[in-house]
């Protein structure tokens, strides 16, 4: 255990504070400033990011732990290239957003106002995508410790990839313009009954997914189904149990107050929550892990390789002092020259 892990903790345990406030303030809320309730707004968001804080800072520690990569690291090496990664993350979200929410109307965000979501949507999205990262590199250390290295095996380039995933992305598309042709307006706040079939958004998803796939594939990056096609079951495995773990515990805690609420999925619910979303958990780790590498490839190694695999980089050693002695390039020293 280190100061990260136990900082990490206490975050996740004090994110738990917004279930102690009477259920009264979350039900009618009076506090209206601009439209926006600002009792229920300020207590669930700094729940969120108590409880998104905490899963970074514990996925950290225990990277630490363990002497595994993380993206602390890949920060302190180049802060500039780690903007350039936030912005990938959050560019992942925001296709995520699009599919789930904007097209699929699968979810809500019952307290807040369209001038508000428009001002967190993205920075909020990096955030969030930090939080699914740093969980899923923390169980993938743990197996990559636990689990004996398969061998390597060369992968072959997946034969229709790039049909499987532009055949998915043209079908979404002509459905959803199909369902919308007769309007279309934004709804991030109020339910939306009438909304299309939620097999709409698995196409969308399959079609991004797949494409970005065969883009990594044919780009020469790893990515997750490279790691399987290699016989390296880690990051799939990982995904699953981030998925059961983080997933659970955020959705069952969202469940009471609803800081964002479901709506339009199929079956029934389990503790409140639609059965259907923690079934789709990993999609969203895999979309999450898979789309920012488009972007970022320095993820690529760090996401679905063996970290026997990744480079090992020395500590520069310092220069030599020249007193009155000049090194060539091999080395070895020279008498100065007049």
């Amino acid at each position: 255990m280190n100061a990260a892990v136990w900082a990490g903790l206490f975050c996740l345990v004090a994110s738990c504070g917004q279930l102690l406030v009477p259920s009264r303030v979350y039900d009618r809320p009076t506090d209206l400033v601009l439209g926006l309730p600002i009792v229920p707004v300020v207590v669930l968001g700094f729940s969120a990011t108590l409880f998104t804080t905490g899963v970074i800072l514990l996925g950290e520690g225990i990277c630490r732990r363990l002497g595994a990569p993380s993206l602390w690291a890949l920060a302190v090496a180049d802060p500039a290239r780690f903007a350039r990664v936030l912005l990938a993350g959050a560019a992942a979200g925001l296709v995520m957003e699009l599919v789930a929410e904007w097209l699929g109307r699968l979810w809500i965000y019952p307290y807040w106002t369209a001038w508000l979501y428009a001002l967190i949507v993205v920075p909020g999205f990096a955030f969030y995508w930090l939080s699914i990262v740093e969980s899923y590199l923390a169980v993938k250390a743990i197996l990559d410790r636990i689990a004996r290295p398969s061998r390597s095996v060369v992968p072959r380039r997946p034969a229709g990839l790039f049909l499987l995933g532009g055949s998915a992305l043209l079908a979404a598309l002509l459905l959803y313009l199909h369902w919308y042709a007769q309007g279309y307006v934004l709804a991030v706040q109020h339910p939306v009954g009438h909304a299309p079939p939620f097999w709409y958004a698995l196409i969308a998803f399959l079609g991004v997914w797949a494409t970005a796939e065969a883009l990594l594939s044919r780009w020469g990056r790893s990515s997750l189904l490279g790691s399987i096609r290699r016989g390296y079951w880690t990051p799939l495995i990982a995904i699953a149990g981030a998925s059961a773990v983080f997933g659970v515990l955020m959705e069952l805690q969202n469940a009471v107050h609803r800081h964002w609420a479901y709506q339009n999925w199929p079956g029934g619910r389990v503790a409140g929550v639609p059965a259907a979303v923690l079934a789709a958990w990993p999609l969203q780790y895999a979309t999450f892990l898979v789309l920012p590498l488009l972007l970022a490839p320095e993820l690529s190694a760090l996401f679905f390789a063996h970290p026997a695999a990744l480079p090992i980089h020395p500590r520069p050693r310092p220069l030599p002092v020249d007193h009155g002695v000049n090194r060539g390039l091999d080395g070895v020293s020279e008498p100065e020259t007049p």
